[in-house]
């Protein structure tokens, strides 16, 4: 009897890891109005990193990653060369609010998660933003799980709008600083 009980216990176990495992995955499945997929960056998380960033119109920290094609664009010199970013090239930008560190208070750290955005090159694609494509997926602290922003495929026309102040940069904020 013992042993079916424990034997119910690690199967109860093992669904219950399952199903957390699954749902944590569930975010890759979901596609932004315009067609872009958070399963197009699947694995970001082991992405080097191009650059922190801080905004201050909403106290807002980012780490900005980036793909082997940006990386390797970076190192070559795009876009402070003159030159564009290949097609492929793919900016993750991951947003946290920001609290000061309890040890040491003069110091700033990410704290909640927000979102989860990216930004991919393809000049064909793309033609009317710049050839970038955007995507953003908002972080929901409470439940663990994100949603797609925007209710319509035109939504990256807000990005786009920002984006325009640094397009003689190929439309891209982040630098690549000395390493």
């Amino acid at each position: 009897m013992k042993r079916i009980e424990l034997l119910s216990t690690v199967v109860i176990l093992g669904l219950i890891v399952t199903g957390m495992v699954a749902f944590a995955d569930d975010r890759f499945s979901l596609t932004s109005p315009n067609g872009l997929s958070f399963g197009l960056i699947k694995g970001y998380e082991n992405w080097p990193v191009v650059a922190p960033s801080y905004r201050t119109d909403n106290n807002e920290i980012r780490i900005i990653l980036g793909n082997q094609t940006i990386m390797e664009a970076y190192r070559a010199g795009v876009p402070a060369n003159g030159k564009a970013f290949p097609d492929g090239s793919i900016l993750v930008k991951i947003g946290y609010s920001e609290r000061k560190n309890k040890a040491f208070t003069a110091a700033i750290e990410p704290d909640v998660l927000r979102r989860v955005e990216y930004m991919i090159k393809d000049a064909k694609k793309f033609g009317e933003t710049g050839g970038w494509g955007y995507a953003r997926f908002v972080h929901d602290a409470a439940t663990g799980t994100f949603k797609p922003y925007g209710k319509t495929a035109d939504f990256d026309r807000e990005c786009f709008q920002c984006h325009k102040l640094v397009k003689d940069r190929d439309f891209v904020f982040t630098g690549y600083p000395v390493r």
